[in-house]
């Protein structure tokens, strides 16, 4: 086989055959140089791979060593499109893990550290998922609030979730039983009646073996809350994503109706193909709890009766009031009912969020918390 039609099968730059040419007719670098008539640090460049083999390298390369300039060429080019293929492949790992999960929104938590090599962006991952391989699924146990389809977690859910673990793991709190439980239900409805004692909820939940943690959502995850068993014990958190005192009660009581009843779904399970008949059945049950838990349907029923299309301010307050509980709570079941627009009555709606972030471990809002401690960074 001519040299003119020799192709390696490793790709090399051309610089390695120069140097072998030099050897063969132990020439130095400078007889090259002096050759071709150029200096000694062009030709350096050019055996060292920092300089490429252009059309005008490659004519003098063929007058000075004999072999032509177009295989001169041809090794430039296989070269270069061997260096091409080494980048594609590592834009192909890249992709899918792009594709698997959301690095954007991970690096833009803090949650993980931004980086442009594609192996350590695959360890960080993999680190903060707590998995050995990039195509695998976390362990997790967990009943969720949310408003996208039940059956099924997208990769920013289970990001959420696992953050969630993670936080929890540094909450303190003390043993969960059922006593325990039995009378964080009989108190914690004490302090639905003003807005700003939400913020003693995280301590009444932890001294009940309830562990809060406060995780601000992902773009498009759509979860109001979940329920997670960490250690074997519960956890509950909240992305606090409607800033609002009805939405912060009714999840709460939804999350705690899980906890009573040990609900969880195992995420693998929940990626799956299945009919999620049962696990939305499991969520109107939780509704309902939560509904009930905050007005007594009885109570709520009558008073809809009476009342229908004369909900005036007063009236509700009165309401509200006889029940113990914010008026902001009502206005939300009424709307939720479709008694009320949800442009009406909105004053009573307060706000939440500025009463506890804080209070229990937070993540999110500018609060990021220490990596290992769980405390908030300054």
């Amino acid at each position: 086989m001519s040299a003119d039609r020799f192709v390696p099968v490793e790709p090399f730059h051309p610089g390695e055959y120069i140097q072998e040419e030099l050897e063969a007719r132990a020439w130095t670098q400078e007889d090259l140089a002096e050759v071709m008539g150029i200096s000694r640090r062009h030709v350096i460049n050019l055996i060292t791979g920092k300089s490429g083999v252009t059309p005008e390298t490659a004519v003098a390369l063929e007058q000075a060593i004999g072999l032509s300039a177009q295989t001169w060429m041809n090794l430039q080019v296989s070269y270069e499109l061997a260096l091409a293929a080494k980048s594609d492949r590592t834009i192909e790992r890249r992709a899918k893990i792009y594709q698997r999960w959301p690095v954007r929104e991970l690096v833009r938590r803090g949650w993980i550290p931004n980086t442009r090599d594609t192996d350590e962006l695959e360890r960080v991952i993999c680190e903060f998922l707590e998995i050995t391989s990039i195509d695998e699924t976390p362990e997790l146990c967990v009943a969720a609030k949310k408003g996208t389809k039940y059956g099924t977690d997208s990769p920013a859910q289970i990001a959420w979730y696992k953050r969630a673990c993670q936080l929890a793991r540094f909450a303190p709190a003390s043993k969960f039983s059922d006593a325990s439980l039995e009378e964080l239900l009989a108190n914690l409805r004490s302090l639905a009646a003003y807005a700003e004692d939400a913020r003693r909820v995280p301590k009444m939940l932890a001294d009940a073996g309830v562990r809060l943690v406060l995780v601000e959502h992902l773009s498009g995850t759509k979860v109001d809350g979940a329920t997670l068993w960490v250690n074997d014990g519960p956890t509950i958190a909240l992305s606090l994503r409607y800033d609002r005192i009805d939405n912060f009660w009714h999840t709460l009581a939804h999350e705690i109706y899980h906890v009573a009843h040990r609900d969880a779904t195992h995420v693998d399970d929940a990626l799956m193909e299945t009919d999620d008949s049962d696990v939305s059945e499991v969520e109107r049950s939780a509704n309902d709890f939560a509904a009930s838990y905050l007005v007594p349907r009885e109570k709520l029923e009558s008073f809809i009766t009476r009342m229908r299309g004369l909900y005036y301010r007063e009236r509700v307050v009165q309401f509200a009031q006889a029940r113990g509980i914010h008026p902001g709570i009502v206005v939300g079941q009424l709307q939720r009912r479709k008694e009320l627009k949800y442009s009406q009555l909105r004053a009573f709606l307060e706000p939440i969020r500025k009463h506890v972030l804080g209070q229990a471990i937070t993540d999110g809002w500018c609060n990021l918390p220490n990596k290992v401690t769980g405390e908030l960074e300054p």
